[in-house]
């Protein structure tokens, strides 16, 4: 009976971004129900399909691979550092296999990054991009920018999504701009997919679940902001993104200096989340015994989480790492997810809740985007901090929706 709780959870969620929707009479029924389409399709091929599994599962793997790659690097830079193995005693970092945050999740992102910089330079991310970009835009019927967009943000992060449509930002219509905004914010980045999958979450959970919300946030934001205007790029997938680095060596070394500010961006956030975390659970305590941010969470998203189908066992836990992910950041909610601070135990609400948090959707993603895109297109910002919130509730509702149809599958 869980498994068809979904069903109400998938009525739910269009629901609300119907409610939110600023022009209901103009919604494009075709649009929606085939973005629907391509999400049931992608969650049935990657779930339920054998061999695709296998593929994907397989690919996963490879990419653990990579965290002991990387993990040479880091060893040569941290040898002669003293911590613990699994058996609890002191050992070389640089000679044992031993795990250290820090260590081995920056050294990650930084060769994740450099392998995507050298994707870059020879043009092979920006045409796997345009192929499929090339499919949802016939599917879908959106415009060649927002379907760009949307499927680049399922392999690079947020604001280098949007470099590759540079030169539409200043032209493109407010709902395509919403639209692309929620895309980023409902996918996450192949580097940071890599590095949750070196943390214990099922690579192929985490590749359904980008994969999936590039059409399910262009179906939730075509709900909440219709297409009224004419769109330059309707009915075109062209893409000109040119390599901005001299050769190999100049893309792999900007490719590890990208790297270094993004796991050191990180580690700021996270020291920083959890601290401020900890102190506001200790001011919540001393208003009421036993009150945590934990316990509020688990209660605001209770609803949610029994909709999309999580079963009972584990409603009030994956309640809370909705609530982490959404108001702190994902980081934190997949470190206690994966390290059962905070655990999901049967295999449904396993395979929910790794979907439903695999995603940019939180606050702090909000003012990264204005910044980035910001940047990228001065004229636009205006319209950037007008739509942010809406964004922000499409990527939150596009990741639930996948999470919902996955959940229906298992």
């Amino acid at each position: 009976m869980e498994r068809f709780t979904g069903l109400i959870g998938i009525v739910l969620i269009l629901g609300i971004a119907f409610l939110f929707s600023n022009n209901k009479k103009k919604i494009n029924l075709r649009l929606v129900l085939s973005g629907l389409f391509l999400q049931v399709s992608i969650a049935v091929l990657v779930l339920k399909v054998p061999v695709v599994n296998t593929f994907f599962q397989s690919l996963g793997k490879g990419m653990q691979k990579l965290e002991s790659f990387a993990r040479e690097g880091a060893a040569f830079v941290y040898n002669g550092i003293g911590t613990y193995d699994h058996t609890g005693k002191v050992v070389n970092y640089g000679t044992t296999p031993a795990f250290v945050f820090a260590f081995n999740i920056t050294a990650t992102i930084i060769l994740v990054c450099i392998i995507v910089a050298i994707l870059y330079h020879l043009r092979i991310m920006q045409t796997i991009v345009a192929v499929v970009a090339r499919a949802m835009n016939f599917v879908m019927r959106v415009s060649g920018a927002e379907a760009l967009s949307n499927v680049a943000s399922a392999f690079v992060g947020q604001v280098e999504a949007q470099v590759m449509i540079r030169a539409y930002l200043p032209t493109m219509t407010k709902s395509e701009l919403l639209a692309s905004m929620s895309g980023s914010l409902a996918c996450i980045a192949g580097g940071i997919l890599i590095v949750y999958a070196n943390m214990g979450a099922r690579a192929d959970y985490l590749i359904a679940a980008s994969l999936m919300a590039a059409p399910g946030a262009l179906v939730i934001s075509k709900i909440v902001f219709p297409e009224t205007e004419v769109s330059p790029t309707m009915g075109k997938v062209k893409m000109e993104v040119k390599s901005n680095y001299t050769n190999l060596i100049d893309a792999i070394t900007h490719g590890a200096a990208d790297g270094f500010k993004i796991s050191m961006n990180v580690i700021a956030m996270l020291i920083g989340f959890i601290a401020l975390i900890a102190m506001l659970n200790w001011m919540l305590g001393h208003v009421y015994t036993g009150l945590s941010l934990d316990v509020i969470f688990s209660k605001l998203f209770y609803p949610f989480a029994w909709a999309m189908g999580v079963p009972s066992e584990d409603i009030t836990n994956a309640a809370t790492l909705l609530g982490q992910k959404l108001t702190v950041n994902e980081f934190v909610a997949f470190k206690n997810l994966t390290s059962h601070n905070v655990a999901v135990v049967s295999p449904r609400g396993l395979t929910i809740i790794t979907i439903a948090i695999c995603g940019f959707a939180n606050f702090s993603s909000v003012g990264m985007q204005i910044g980035g895109i910001g940047a990228l297109a001065p004229e636009r910002r205006t319209d950037l901090a007008k739509l942010a919130m809406k964004a922000l509730l499409c990527g939150t509702l596009a990741s639930y929706l996948s999470a919902t149809i996955a959940g229906i599958l298992v």
